[in-house]
């Protein structure tokens, strides 16, 4: 029943994303590179990280990342229709284009440690599913030859050839987690149908947990991803994109967690970055390899989007360094942060490398707000954004 159900959920949601006007529609196809990158890694290893802090409250340790992505998301949609104008005068106010080149510096270094983030999570999966175990010296080696694979093929320019799969793989990707939602689902319902609980583990968590939480901002990462979309859609579009695709995201993260809530303590004592697996063997033996599937194709075009988004950076900020000189250095800097940190430190870095980008984009948004003869209320709120993703980018530790 549960195998059968995933089946006909999985292969029902991606026929209806890619075959009808749905995947067709300006509306999803702007929404496909945030949403890639927001229901990416992180929900494969956001619970048992926030299972193991919080218990009973990881539910509500999500909810509170994802309504802080979406305050910070509400600063980036005022940039895309406030200071993008600004940006494009002749010349720029000077205060504001300053601080956007080095928000720019600072995103190309996060696109570059989060492609070392999704690659090493890839690496991981393979072997959990190949070997049973998660040996991490050989998920680190298939995650160097995977980024061998990225440099090459963004030397010789056939890496735009692979970013054309992407929607497809987002496709495939939200079918197969929809699919493990109503399977969880009906598991759910057969554990009430026999009188057992399925209540989640003990509440727990102190201010200890805090900083470890801030640790984890990269799991709701990648709204920001729809301010470089300019090129293909309008200002408006862009935005309210954005809006669809952070919304959806909290949904199926707060679905998710409430859904695993009777798996959450095999979820918790489950194996490092792959627990996730272990506890969907309890429920079918089709779902972990399914999960795996689903996690390589989408690690591998997060990967490949976040290194074509940090050369374009990097070329647009120097204007001088060409594809063929980017990519080499960009997986050379990655392949670096891999094998120079576990995976916890690697989510805890472009956490906080991803904050330092908000921070400057909040800083961006009030000085705009100032120019504009904006409200206090609505500089302070920006400035207490900047405060906060620097309170991330600065306390923010590996959930280890």
């Amino acid at each position: 029943m549960i195998e059968i159900s995933f089946a006909i959920v999985a292969l029902a949601l991606f026929a209806v994303i890619l075959f009808t006007g749905i995947g067709r529609s300006d509306v999803w196809r702007a929404m496909v590179a945030p949403l890639a990158s927001i229901i990416g890694s992180g929900f494969l290893v956001s619970a048992p990280l926030l299972g193991r802090e919080l218990g009973g409250f990881a539910i509500l340790g999500i909810a509170g990342l994802c309504a802080f992505a979406w305050m910070i998301g509400g600063a980036v949609r005022y940039n895309i229709m406030q200071v993008e104008p600004m940006l494009e005068q002749t010349p720029p106010p000077r205060q504001i284009a300053v601080l956007e080149r080095l928000s720019t510096f600072t995103l190309f270094f996060a696109y570059v440690i989060s492609v070392a983030y999704y690659l090493a999570l890839l690496g991981a999966f393979v072997m959990k599913e190949v070997t049973g175990n998660g040996d991490p010296v050989m998920a680190k080696v298939i995650a160097t030859a995977l980024l061998a694979l990225i440099g090459w093929l963004g030397w010789s320019g056939g890496l735009r050839q692979v970013i054309r799969l992407e929607s497809g793989v987002v496709a495939l990707k939200l079918a197969i987690i929809g699919g493990f939602l109503a399977a969880l689902a009906i598991y759910s319902g057969e554990l009430l149908a026999d009188g057992a609980s399925i209540t989640p583990p003990e509440p727990h968590g102190d201010w200890g947990s805090v900083p470890v939480l801030l640790g984890m901002l990269i799991m709701v990462q990648g709204f920001e991803t729809s301010r470089f979309l300019g090129a293909e859609f309008d200002r408006p579009t862009r935005v309210r994109t954005m809006r669809l695709a952070q919304f959806a995201s909290t949904v199926i993260y707060v679905a998710f967690f409430a859904l695993l809530s009777p798996l959450m303590a095999e979820a918790i004592q489950g194996s490092g970055e792959t627990a996730v697996m272990d506890a969907a063997l309890v429920v079918s033996p089709l779902l972990p390899l399914a999960l795996t599937f689903g996690a390589v194709a989408s690690q591998f075009s997060a990967g490949v989007a976040d290194a074509i988004g940090g050369a374009g950076l990097a070329q647009g900020a120097t204007r001088r360094l060409n594809g063929h000189q980017v990519y080499p250095v960009l997986v050379f800097i990655s392949a670096l942060v891999l094998w120079e940190t576990d995976i916890y430190g690697v989510i805890a870095l472009a956490s906080r490398a991803f904050a330092v980008y908000y921070m400057l984009q909040c800083v961006i948004a009030a000085v705009a707000t100032i120019k504009a003869g904006g409200q206090g209320v609505a500089v302070a709120w920006r400035v207490f954004l900047a405060l906060s993703c620097a309170a991330v980018a600065v306390f923010g530790i590996p959930a280890e």
